[in-house]
């Protein structure tokens, strides 16, 4: 008897729909990166005023504004030209919202209502 394969969703789909989904993620991190790296070398530990730090938190939601119309687009596209793994593009899309939902929710809640 052969043991059975575990296949995942994530793991059946195309190069498009994996950039669509992580690419917007992946550089929301590293600009979260960026930016806490550049706070702790000016400030130091102290976050209490993270939260005045100007329109960068604003930036981050008008990015994941875009990554949201990028994959109702994209969804769009092919629901319209009815590719047979239509799921699993849009399992993958929406891990990636959640991954950037994931990165707002810890720059709003952990970096910015510190005290």
């Amino acid at each position: 008897m052969q043991p059975q394969a575990f296949y995942p969703e994530l793991r059946h789909a195309t190069v498009p729909t994996y950039v669509v989904s992580y690419l917007f993620p992946v550089l929301l991190a590293i600009y979260e990166i960026y930016r806490v790296g550049y706070w702790v070398s000016v400030h130091g530990m102290r976050f209490y005023a993270f939260g005045q730090a100007g329109f960068e938190f604003l930036l981050m939601l008008a990015f994941v504004a875009v990554q949201a119309v990028a994959a109702i687009v994209f969804v769009t596209v092919t629901w319209t030209a009815r590719h047979p793994d239509f799921g699993h593009r849009l399992t993958n899309l929406a891990l990636g919202l959640a991954c950037s939902g994931a990165i707002l929710a810890f720059d709003y809640f952990v970096l910015q209502r510190s005290v």
